[in-house]
């Protein structure tokens, strides 16, 4: 048996199925081993100095040294064909046989003539820890090397070491399987689909990051670098923000007039001119707002604008602090990036229509992805001017979105494989043309290994990820849950804050309130909720979206799924509640989240005492921002004096040093800080109602 035999056997030895149906796919594997149990004619028939030939059936498989990703047959498929996977099979199993004959004569297969045993992973691993960004620059070239930084700047893989080591990037919906001995070349990108190197950089890049190697990513491969030949430069632009920002609480947020409004649209096209879209985002956001002030609308709310302003205020100035290279996250990018990520087998969740305060209205899709265990979701929405016959109720039973799907209703309610998938990072996805649909069959949740939830306290979690800090942004999918309740207890709806309520129980008797606020959109799930007997909805998952309160936690739910597949979109459905005299007991222990103790009660006497504290500070401010800085009223500013010592006594070190500079001078930027500020411990203060 020649070296390069023997190599290939041991290299063939060393890949498990994971391996191989990432190769091609689990059906072209299974013919393959379908064609050597029926005793197909495979053999070695020759070799050059790098490749080994072997003849499968009728055809030649050609297999370089660095293993089946570059090998190529005589067979007239394209790409990766049943022939080539037999061709490792057959390799693996006369490795196998030799062995095992070599173990029948006493011969240890260390010393026999077959080579060495299959390489452990240690020897991939340092395979991969001694590759060199040169190195890697050499192989993949310079724009597949600029992507793959790109990429590995983006995104944080699984990692998996098995007899190849996987990195495996979940949101793209692909891995990188290196194969030790097989070098860069011998990588396998799953399903083939392409040039894969700049794949393989990326998983080269991660993995070596991982283990502690610095690797210095460039700005200009990750951010959108300031436009040449603009009218204003991206300082000016900055600068100019700042300007309004000052001018507008100067003046006031009760004298805001329709031109203050104009003011913020065309600083917002001016930002976007400098490659600057997460600012531009929340310049008209501000617009928004200030728009429905000065219309004296009923949906504006001056205490939201204010807020805005400080987030707006809290980005401009870390833009400002990293000078010509700001963090990409800071920069933001124009439109959302949808990868190509496959196929996708997918299970309806949950649909419901949605109206934002700015004047968007649109329908969202909720679906469960199987395999990678996860959330994803489509939307369709549009600004009111421009709604048209748009209606998102009406969306729900029209035709689409993807070629072979009869509605999102069809599709909400089936499970199905979205083919030529298209998915942005946070797992929303595109309405792409080439995108198709297969339905597959009902959604019945409880058959498709949900991560299902029955006690509360891991609620905790998802929780906690939507509380971001900073200027941290949140994936909106994070909070999605599917809870199964032991007990439906008590039920109500209050006319005064037009919230309807169910308190739910988990396993441990712990209660949890599902919170439906009355609108358009929600009345009809709110008349279901009332009138629907518990009993029916035993053993049920319900999906919805986790949310902190003063109170704590709630969930707003958006679908019920009954114990016998039944699904009901609440929002959606005209759904009928099954006639039944039973009733669900009601929870007897209702004592929340914590039990009995000291440290419970001492945190919970620290949270008011917070609570109360920054609401005060919260008034102070906003009757501040309101009546306008250019002439404060002094009256104001010292019951802003009245109340900061007491942040001091709490320990709020960095509140108290922002408090004092706005009663000191009370300007508009000190004034915006300070708000931010407060915006960050009420964060803080949420997470520690969770705890």
């Amino acid at each position: 048996m020649s070296e390069l035999e023997a190599k290939l056997r041991r290299l063939a030895a060393s890949l498990d199925a994971a391996a191989l149906e990432a190769l091609a796919n689990k059906g072209l594997l299974r013919r393959a081993q379908k064609d050597l149990e029926r005793g197909i004619s495979a053999r070695v028939v020759g070799e050059s100095a790098t490749v080994l030939r072997l003849e499968i059936g009728e055809f030649v498989v050609s297999l370089p040294e660095s293993g089946p990703a570059l090998a190529t047959c005589t067979c007239p498929a394209a790409g990766i064909c049943q022939h080539l996977l037999t061709a490792v099979l057959f390799l693996q199993k006369a490795d196998t046989d030799k062995k095992s004959e070599a173990a029948a004569a006493d011969i240890s297969p260390l010393t026999s003539n077959y080579g060495k045993p299959t390489p452990p992973s240690s020897d991939g691993f340092a395979e991969l820890m001694r590759i060199t960004p040169e190195q890697l620059e050499g192989w993949a070239g310079k724009s597949a090397f600029k992507a793959g930084l790109k990429l590995a700047s983006q995104f944080t893989p699984d990692i998996v070491r098995e007899r190849t080591i996987r990195i495996s990037f979940s949101l793209i919906n692909m891995e990188v399987h290196i194969v030790p001995a097989g070098g860069l070349d011998g990588a396998i990108v799953s399903g083939g689909r392409g040039d894969g190197r700049q794949l393989v950089v990326a998983a080269v890049v991660c993995f070596q990051r991982n283990e502690g190697t610095a690797w210095s990513i460039p700005t200009d491969i990750t951010a959108l670098e300031a436009s040449e030949g603009t009218p204003r430069t991206r300082t000016e632009v900055l600068e100019s923000c700042q300007t309004l920002l000052s001018e507008t609480l100067n003046n006031g947020l009760s004298h805001i007039a329709p031109a203050n409004q104009q003011r913020w649209a065309t600083l917002a096209v001016s930002a976007l001119g400098v490659n600057l879209p997460r600012l531009a985002l929340a310049l008209r956001g501000v617009g928004d707002e200030a728009a429905l002030v000065a219309a004296r609308d009923a949906r504006s709310d001056v205490s939201r604008m204010l807020s805005r302003m400080a987030q707006t205020h809290a980005l401009t100035t870390a833009l400002q602090n990293g000078g010509d290279h700001p963090r990409v996250d800071l920069v933001g990018s124009h439109r959302t990036r949808y990868d190509e990520v496959g196929h996708l087998d997918l299970f309806g969740a949950a649909a419901w229509p949605w109206r934002t305060a700015s004047g968007y209205e649109g329908l969202t899709v909720l679906f469960w992805d199987s395999t990678a265990k996860g959330w994803n979701s489509w939307t369709e929405s549009r600004p009111r001017h421009q709604l048209g016959d748009f209606k998102p109720v009406g969306r729900f039973t029209q035709p689409g979105p993807w070629e072979g799907a009869a509605s999102p209703q069809q599709l909400a309610r089936g499970s199905f494989r979205l083919m030529n998938a298209r998915r942005n990072p946070t797992h929303r996805i595109s309405a792409a043309t080439k995108s198709r649909v297969l339905i597959t069959g009902r959604a019945n949740l409880h058959t498709t290994g949900i991560d299902r939830i029955s006690d509360w306290f891991q609620l905790l979690d998802p929780a906690n990820r939507q509380t971001v800090m900073g200027l941290k942004e949140a994936n909106p999918l994070d909070s999605i849950v599917a809870l199964q309740p032991t007990t439906w207890g008590e039920r109500s709806f209050d006319p005064v804050t037009q919230v309807f309520n169910w308190v739910i129980v988990d396993t441990q008797q712990r209660p949890l309130l599902l919170e439906l606020g009355f609108e358009e959109f929600t009345e009809r799930a709110i008349n279901f909720l009332e009138k629907v007997p518990p009993d029916s909805l035993a053993g049920a998952l319900v999906i919805g979206r986790i949310q902190s309160t003063p109170r704590g936690l709630s969930l707003n739910p958006y679908s019920i799924h009954r114990s016998d597949g039944e699904i009901i979109h609440l929002c959606l459905d005209h759904a009928k509640p099954i006639t039944t005299a039973a009733t669900a007991a009601l929870a007897e222990d209702e004592t929340g989240f914590e039990d009995d103790g000291e440290e419970p009660q001492t945190i919970t006497a620290l949270s008011l005492a917070l609570d109360r504290l920054l609401g005060e500070i919260d008034d102070n401010l906003f009757t501040l921002a309101e009546s306008g800085l250019s002439a404060s009223n002094p009256l104001h500013v010292e019951r802003l004096r009245q109340v900061f010592p007491r942040a001091g006594q709490l320990g709020l070190t960095g509140l108290t040093q922002s408090l004092t500079r706005v009663i000191q001078q009370p300007k508009p930027q000190t004034l915006l800080r300070c708000v931010y500020i407060a915006q960050l411990h009420r964060r803080a203060l949420s997470v520690l109602h969770l705890a």
